[in-house]
């Protein structure tokens, strides 16, 4: 099941790290002119522009690796309804009377789950 997305949330999301970009693109150009025209030295100037790119870029890659952890690590809604399951009464109520009334009674013992989840979880009781 794909999740909707609102349209100008997906450009808002795309158009913040552009921004950051741009700003980090802008102050380290500037400090690394600074360090040019105090020094005149190309060497110490190119590491500087070096390190500048290096240490955001570093700080960025171990947040996003941290964040991806969690997310892997954190349960989904299935996984959270499957545990608060009543599974006989779902099994006895789909023999008696059908695959509808397991999934009935799946939505009826967990109501925040759509439709399509619990067909999904229907599968796996």
């Amino acid at each position: 099941m794909m999740a909707q997305t609102n349209p100008t949330e997906s450009r808002r999301a795309t158009r913040a790290p552009r921004r950051s970009v741009i700003v980090l693109g802008v102050g380290v150009l500037a400090l690394t002119f600074l360090v040019y025209k105090s020094t005149y030295n190309r060497a110490a100037t190119l590491w500087t522009a070096v390190i500048l790119v290096a240490v955001p870029l570093a700080a960025w890659a171990l947040t996003a690796a941290g964040d991806r952890r969690r997310r892997q690590r954190r349960p989904g809604p299935l996984d959270e309804a499957r545990r608060s399951l009543d599974v006989e009464r779902v099994r006895t109520a789909r023999t008696e009377h059908g695959e509808s009334a397991g999934i009935t009674e799946i939505r009826r013992q967990v109501p925040t789950l759509t439709y399509e989840q619990a067909v999904e979880l229907h599968r796996y009781v």
